[in-house]
């Protein structure tokens, strides 16, 4: 799926001021028929099941970031601490100084190697008895100078083994505006259909944004808000037989009608 103003997204981020917080761990979370995360309680932790990495690899999340709980203005400056960021979120009427707002944004602005090459993760313990129906998010570029950088949206099953574009693929470039608002929110949407290969699934499923960029002139500011998925459980096998079972007497009844 190649972005566009409906389907594709380009991640930048803003510095972060430090803050004292705990090291955030790789966590997961069950699956549910919805969910939801605004990351608007960003001041107070970062959202279960999210992880903020740094130095990700094609098969690893890398080393876990520790999450400062800080407000960051858009245009705040890269610094190795900072990397991840807690923004105005996607809602915010622009300006390069805001850094309060009740809605708030997860962001990244990556520009040492580590954080350039870092990523942005949800993980959750498995899809066992679920399909995935629907999956969408905003994604804006906090930030009006910088290069351009390239985030793909992609997924992995289990705890090891290649990260996977979606088919067709999910990136985001983000934008380079260098003197004028950047804010343009993008909404992201993954349909059942490009959702399928997770389904039903007994082993973790993580979603990641990652820095597809080597160059180390790739950076900018991305941030994620609005978060959402739809799923639906599958029937067990007894339901199945039931169906089967109801529409066999259904049709014996039409037969016998006739």
């Amino acid at each position: 799926m190649t972005a566009s103003p409906t389907s594709h997204c380009r991640f930048a981020l803003p510095l972060l001021v430090l803050a004292v917080a705990a090291p955030q761990s790789w966590a997961q979370i069950a699956i549910a028929t919805s969910y939801t995360q605004n990351f608007d309680s960003l001041g107070t932790a970062l959202p279960s099941g999210w992880g903020v990495w740094t130095s990700s690899t094609a098969t690893g999340n890398g080393t876990a970031f520790t999450w400062s709980t800080a407000q960051v203005a858009n245009n705040a400056s890269f610094e190795v601490g900072g990397a991840f960021r807690n923004l105005p979120g996607a809602s915010q009427t622009w300006s390069e100084g805001l850094k309060t707002g009740t809605d708030r944004a997860l962001g990244w602005r990556g520009d040492n190697a580590a954080a350039r090459d870092g990523s942005l993760t949800f993980t959750l313990n498995d899809s066992n008895g679920y399909n995935f129906n629907s999956l969408t998010f905003h994604a804006f570029t906090p930030n009006s100078s910088g290069s351009t950088a390239t985030f793909d949206f992609q997924y992995q099953i289990g705890t090891t083994g290649t990260f996977t574009p979606f088919s067709p693929s999910i990136s985001y470039t983000t934008v380079s505006t260098a003197g004028s608002p950047p804010l343009a929110v993008t909404t992201i949407s993954l349909t059942a259909l490009d959702l399928a290969v997770l389904n039903n699934r007994s082993s973790p499923i993580t979603f990641r944004f990652n820095h597809a960029g080597t160059s180390g002139t790739d950076w900018n500011t991305l941030a994620v808000d609005n978060f959402s998925y739809a799923a639906s459980a599958v029937p067990e096998p007894s339901t199945y037989a039931a169906i089967f079972g109801a529409a066999a007497l259904a049709a014996a009844a039409w037969r016998r009608r006739r």
